[in-house]
Protein backbone atom coordinates (compact mmCIF):
# COMPACT_ATOMS: atom_id res chain seq x y z
CA UNK A 1 0.00 0.00 0.00
CA UNK A 2 1.03 3.30 -0.64
CA UNK A 3 0.26 6.80 1.49
CA UNK A 4 -2.29 9.22 0.85
CA UNK A 5 -1.65 12.60 2.36
CA UNK A 6 -4.30 15.58 2.87
CA UNK A 7 -3.61 18.52 4.36
CA UNK A 8 -6.83 19.54 6.39
CA UNK A 9 -8.77 22.97 6.84
CA UNK A 10 -6.90 23.69 9.94
CA UNK A 11 -3.43 23.17 8.67
CA UNK A 12 -2.64 19.10 9.59
CA UNK A 13 -1.15 16.81 7.21
CA UNK A 14 -3.10 13.15 7.99
CA UNK A 15 -1.94 9.57 6.50
CA UNK A 16 -4.09 7.48 4.97
CA UNK A 17 -3.29 4.29 2.91
CA UNK A 18 -4.25 2.96 -0.69
CA UNK A 19 -4.26 0.46 -2.53
CA UNK A 20 -4.98 0.31 -5.87
CA UNK A 21 -8.45 -1.60 -7.81
CA UNK A 22 -8.40 -3.87 -10.39
CA UNK A 23 -10.27 -2.41 -13.80
CA UNK A 24 -13.79 -2.01 -12.98
CA UNK A 25 -13.53 -2.56 -9.47
CA UNK A 26 -14.40 -0.09 -6.93
CA UNK A 27 -12.59 1.18 -4.16
CA UNK A 28 -13.23 0.77 -0.32
CA UNK A 29 -12.86 3.09 1.53
CA UNK A 30 -12.40 2.38 5.38
CA UNK A 31 -13.19 3.52 8.07
CA UNK A 32 -12.17 1.99 11.54
CA UNK A 33 -13.57 2.19 15.26
CA UNK A 34 -12.68 4.94 17.67
CA UNK A 35 -9.06 2.95 18.96
CA UNK A 36 -8.54 1.55 15.02
CA UNK A 37 -8.70 -1.94 14.37
CA UNK A 38 -6.11 -2.36 10.82
CA UNK A 39 -3.99 -4.97 12.66
CA UNK A 40 -7.02 -6.61 14.09
CA UNK A 41 -9.00 -6.79 10.74
CA UNK A 42 -5.59 -7.46 7.96
CA UNK A 43 -6.81 -10.77 7.11
CA UNK A 44 -10.28 -9.33 6.08
CA UNK A 45 -8.63 -6.25 3.89
CA UNK A 46 -6.24 -8.24 2.58
CA UNK A 47 -9.33 -10.51 1.29
CA UNK A 48 -10.65 -7.18 -0.32
CA UNK A 49 -7.76 -6.46 -1.64
CA UNK A 50 -7.24 -10.49 -3.51
CA UNK A 51 -11.01 -10.23 -4.84
CA UNK A 52 -9.42 -6.96 -7.13
CA UNK A 53 -11.11 -4.37 -5.03
CA UNK A 54 -8.83 -0.88 -4.46
CA UNK A 55 -8.56 -0.31 -0.61
CA UNK A 56 -8.24 2.86 1.44
CA UNK A 57 -6.79 2.99 5.22
CA UNK A 58 -8.54 6.19 6.78
CA UNK A 59 -6.69 8.11 8.87
CA UNK A 60 -8.20 9.40 11.77
CA UNK A 61 -6.18 12.38 13.48
CA UNK A 62 -5.17 11.80 16.45
CA UNK A 63 -4.74 7.98 15.67
CA UNK A 64 -2.10 5.63 14.45
CA UNK A 65 0.79 8.27 14.76
CA UNK A 66 -1.29 11.02 12.79
CA UNK A 67 -1.23 15.04 14.94
CA UNK A 68 -4.34 16.56 16.07
CA UNK A 69 -6.77 15.98 18.31
CA UNK A 70 -10.37 13.84 17.19
CA UNK A 71 -13.40 15.49 17.05
CA UNK A 72 -16.75 14.85 15.30
CA UNK A 73 -16.76 17.71 13.24
CA UNK A 74 -13.17 17.86 12.35
CA UNK A 75 -13.55 13.55 11.36
CA UNK A 76 -16.22 14.51 9.26
CA UNK A 77 -14.49 17.25 7.20
CA UNK A 78 -11.46 15.43 6.84
CA UNK A 79 -13.04 12.53 5.60
CA UNK A 80 -14.58 14.62 2.90
CA UNK A 81 -11.48 15.84 2.26
CA UNK A 82 -9.83 12.29 1.69
CA UNK A 83 -12.27 11.63 -0.72
CA UNK A 84 -12.18 14.78 -2.69
CA UNK A 85 -8.10 13.54 -2.87
CA UNK A 86 -9.02 10.24 -4.13
CA UNK A 87 -11.10 11.83 -6.87
CA UNK A 88 -8.44 14.94 -7.67
CA UNK A 89 -5.85 12.42 -8.43
CA UNK A 90 -8.00 9.59 -10.07
CA UNK A 91 -7.54 7.00 -7.57
CA UNK A 92 -11.51 5.47 -7.79
CA UNK A 93 -12.40 5.21 -11.25
CA UNK A 94 -14.52 2.61 -10.76
CA UNK A 95 -16.55 4.38 -7.49
CA UNK A 96 -16.14 3.83 -4.05
CA UNK A 97 -17.72 1.70 -1.21
CA UNK A 98 -17.68 3.05 2.19
CA UNK A 99 -17.32 0.98 4.72
CA UNK A 100 -17.46 2.07 7.97
CA UNK A 101 -16.84 0.02 11.68
CA UNK A 102 -18.23 0.79 15.19
CA UNK A 103 -17.58 5.03 15.29
CA UNK A 104 -16.60 4.27 11.77
CA UNK A 105 -20.35 3.96 10.67
CA UNK A 106 -21.43 7.21 11.73
CA UNK A 107 -17.97 8.87 9.25
CA UNK A 108 -19.40 6.56 6.60
CA UNK A 109 -22.86 7.20 6.89
CA UNK A 110 -22.48 11.20 6.70
CA UNK A 111 -20.78 10.95 3.40
CA UNK A 112 -23.29 8.38 1.93
CA UNK A 113 -25.75 11.18 2.89
CA UNK A 114 -24.02 13.61 1.00
CA UNK A 115 -24.49 10.59 -2.12
CA UNK A 116 -20.26 9.64 -2.05
CA UNK A 117 -20.16 6.23 -3.04
CA UNK A 118 -22.26 3.33 -4.89
CA UNK A 119 -22.70 1.35 -1.76
CA UNK A 120 -22.28 1.51 2.43
CA UNK A 121 -21.09 -1.47 4.80
CA UNK A 122 -22.30 -0.60 8.07
CA UNK A 123 -20.75 -2.83 10.75
CA UNK A 124 -21.37 -2.97 14.35
CA UNK A 125 -23.24 0.57 13.72
CA UNK A 126 -25.41 2.71 16.66
CA UNK A 127 -28.39 5.46 15.75
CA UNK A 128 -26.62 7.88 17.64
CA UNK A 129 -23.48 7.84 20.50
CA UNK A 130 -26.07 9.47 23.05
CA UNK A 131 -27.74 5.81 22.68
CA UNK A 132 -25.20 4.30 23.12
CA UNK A 133 -24.54 6.04 26.27
CA UNK A 134 -27.44 5.43 27.89
CA UNK A 135 -27.63 1.87 26.75
CA UNK A 136 -24.17 1.41 29.17
CA UNK A 137 -24.93 3.63 31.68
CA UNK A 138 -28.82 4.56 31.67
CA UNK A 139 -28.14 7.08 34.29
CA UNK A 140 -26.28 9.85 31.88
CA UNK A 141 -28.46 12.79 30.79
CA UNK A 142 -28.45 12.95 27.36
CA UNK A 143 -27.94 16.38 27.48
CA UNK A 144 -24.27 15.63 28.85
CA UNK A 145 -23.05 13.81 25.58
CA UNK A 146 -21.41 16.41 23.82
CA UNK A 147 -20.70 14.21 20.76
CA UNK A 148 -23.94 13.30 18.24
CA UNK A 149 -22.83 10.65 15.70
CA UNK A 150 -26.46 10.88 14.81
CA UNK A 151 -26.39 8.37 11.85
CA UNK A 152 -30.37 7.70 12.14
CA UNK A 153 -30.65 11.29 11.38
CA UNK A 154 -29.47 10.17 7.54
CA UNK A 155 -30.29 6.83 6.95
CA UNK A 156 -33.00 8.19 4.85
CA UNK A 157 -31.74 10.45 3.08
CA UNK A 158 -28.86 7.93 1.68
CA UNK A 159 -30.01 6.66 -1.51
CA UNK A 160 -27.61 4.04 -2.08
CA UNK A 161 -27.41 0.26 -1.39
CA UNK A 162 -26.90 -0.26 2.20
CA UNK A 163 -25.84 -2.99 4.27
CA UNK A 164 -25.97 -3.58 8.13
CA UNK A 165 -24.25 -5.85 10.18
CA UNK A 166 -24.91 -6.72 13.69
CA UNK A 167 -23.90 -9.05 16.31
CA UNK A 168 -26.52 -11.33 18.49
CA UNK A 169 -24.21 -11.39 21.36
CA UNK A 170 -22.71 -7.55 21.23
CA UNK A 171 -23.10 -5.91 23.77
CA UNK A 172 -21.75 -2.86 22.81
CA UNK A 173 -23.84 -1.81 20.09
CA UNK A 174 -26.46 -4.08 20.19
CA UNK A 175 -28.95 -5.41 17.12
CA UNK A 176 -31.26 -3.30 18.11
CA UNK A 177 -29.44 -0.41 16.62
CA UNK A 178 -29.50 -1.86 13.60
CA UNK A 179 -32.76 -2.82 13.37
CA UNK A 180 -33.48 0.82 14.18
CA UNK A 181 -31.60 2.05 10.84
CA UNK A 182 -32.84 -0.68 8.77
CA UNK A 183 -36.37 0.66 9.61
CA UNK A 184 -35.49 4.05 8.62
CA UNK A 185 -34.80 3.22 5.07
CA UNK A 186 -36.98 0.34 4.15
CA UNK A 187 -35.70 0.69 0.39
CA UNK A 188 -32.18 1.13 0.05
CA UNK A 189 -31.18 -1.28 3.07
CA UNK A 190 -30.60 -4.89 4.23
CA UNK A 191 -30.10 -6.03 7.19
CA UNK A 192 -27.85 -9.15 8.70
CA UNK A 193 -27.42 -10.04 12.57
CA UNK A 194 -24.95 -12.66 12.90
CA UNK A 195 -25.63 -15.45 15.07
CA UNK A 196 -23.02 -15.70 18.67
CA UNK A 197 -21.00 -12.62 17.25
CA UNK A 198 -19.73 -10.29 19.38
CA UNK A 199 -18.91 -6.91 18.75
CA UNK A 200 -15.70 -7.53 17.18
CA UNK A 201 -16.21 -10.76 15.49
CA UNK A 202 -18.89 -10.52 13.20
CA UNK A 203 -16.68 -11.19 10.32
CA UNK A 204 -15.48 -14.55 11.70
CA UNK A 205 -19.27 -15.64 12.25
CA UNK A 206 -20.49 -15.36 8.81
CA UNK A 207 -20.06 -11.47 7.76
CA UNK A 208 -17.88 -12.13 4.51
CA UNK A 209 -19.58 -14.17 2.73
CA UNK A 210 -22.62 -11.47 3.03
CA UNK A 211 -20.36 -8.66 2.47
CA UNK A 212 -18.83 -10.76 -0.72
CA UNK A 213 -22.17 -11.01 -2.15
CA UNK A 214 -23.17 -6.76 -1.20
CA UNK A 215 -19.23 -6.08 -3.09
CA UNK A 216 -20.06 -8.23 -6.35
CA UNK A 217 -23.63 -6.96 -6.78
CA UNK A 218 -21.97 -3.04 -6.88
CA UNK A 219 -19.57 -3.78 -9.54
CA UNK A 220 -21.42 -4.40 -12.74
CA UNK A 221 -25.26 -4.24 -12.43
CA UNK A 222 -25.32 -0.53 -10.62
CA UNK A 223 -23.54 1.18 -13.74
CA UNK A 224 -26.59 0.89 -16.08
CA UNK A 225 -29.10 2.05 -13.11
CA UNK A 226 -29.99 5.48 -12.18
CA UNK A 227 -28.07 6.45 -9.00
CA UNK A 228 -31.58 8.04 -7.81
CA UNK A 229 -33.70 4.71 -8.23
CA UNK A 230 -33.29 1.32 -6.14
CA UNK A 231 -31.47 -1.58 -7.68
CA UNK A 232 -33.23 -4.21 -9.43
CA UNK A 233 -32.15 -7.86 -9.87
CA UNK A 234 -28.87 -7.06 -8.53
CA UNK A 235 -28.99 -9.93 -5.71
CA UNK A 236 -31.37 -10.93 -3.18
CA UNK A 237 -29.30 -9.11 -0.95
CA UNK A 238 -30.94 -5.78 -1.90
CA UNK A 239 -34.21 -5.79 -0.42
CA UNK A 240 -36.60 -4.21 2.50
CA UNK A 241 -34.92 -4.91 5.52
CA UNK A 242 -37.82 -5.86 7.97
CA UNK A 243 -37.71 -3.82 11.44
Amino acid sequence: MVPVDITTRDGLVLRSWYHAPDPYKPVIVYFPGRIGDFGHRSPQLAGFVEKGYGLVLAGYRGYGGNPGRPSETRLYQDAEDLVAKLETLDLAPNGLVLYGYSMGTSVASWLAEKGVGKGVILEAPFTSFAAVVNHAVSAVPGWLVRSRFDTASRMAAIHSPVLLLAGEDDRLTPPVFAEGLAALNEVWAVLRIMPHAAHDTIVEHGALDIIAEFLEGLVAPAAAVPLDEPLAGAGDWIVPAQP
